[in-house]
């Protein structure tokens, strides 16, 4: 049994960050004290991963803007994969956001053939998300000097509502560079 809880305890919110610290590389990640900055005013929820018994498996961090939920960052310990946790926490997510508000980035898969290193990995990514009911919108976008797809449980959404997100939670220069892509 997975199940989701707001991190607050400071010695949980130390596991949380230790686990977005190994588990991203410093060019995705926001600085965790800008993400609990924003989390006090409503626009991230910093989530635990927890066992049936109590004990940290993992984290999803939301960025909330807008009525919509954008899973910004979702890591299972590793003693915890392939057991499930990540499918049921996308279960609990939807539950407790409505599955028709939730959004995933994920690196594009376009041109990836190989299944094997960075590439198979994004494959994989991909497949674990459309398993578990997301489809891919009709548009890609540059996030940052990256290309992303954008997914969600079915819900239509465009690329201004999508970009709303960042308007609303990043510094004005920041959310300017999440552009769609041609």
């Amino acid at each position: 049994m997975t199940m989701l809880r707001d991190a607050v305890a400071a010695n949980r919110l130390e596991e949380v960050r230790r686990l977005y610290e190994a588990s991203f590389p410093k060019s995705e990640k926001k600085p965790f004290g800008f993400i609990m900055k924003k989390r006090k005013k409503g626009l991230f929820d910093v989530l635990s991963i927890e066992d049936g018994e109590g004990r940290f498996c993992g984290l999803a961090i939301m960025m909330l803007s807008g009525g919509r939920a954008l899973l910004d960052y979702l890591a299972i310990a590793p003693r915890c994969q392939s057991s499930g946790f990540g499918s049921r926490t996308l279960e609990e997510l939807g539950e407790r956001y409505g599955k028709e508000r939730i959004v995933v980035e994920i690196e594009s898969t376009a041109g990836d053939g190989d299944s094997t290193g960075e590439s198979g990995l994004r494959l994989r990514r991909k497949a674990f998300y459309l398993r578990n009911g997301m489809v891919p919108m009709a548009f890609v976008v540059n996030l940052f000097g990256v290309e992303m797809e954008v997914l969600t449980f079915g819900s239509a959404l465009t690329f201004e509502q999508y970009h709303a997100i960042y308007k609303e939670v990043l510094p004005k220069g920041m959310a300017g560079k999440v552009r769609l892509q041609p």
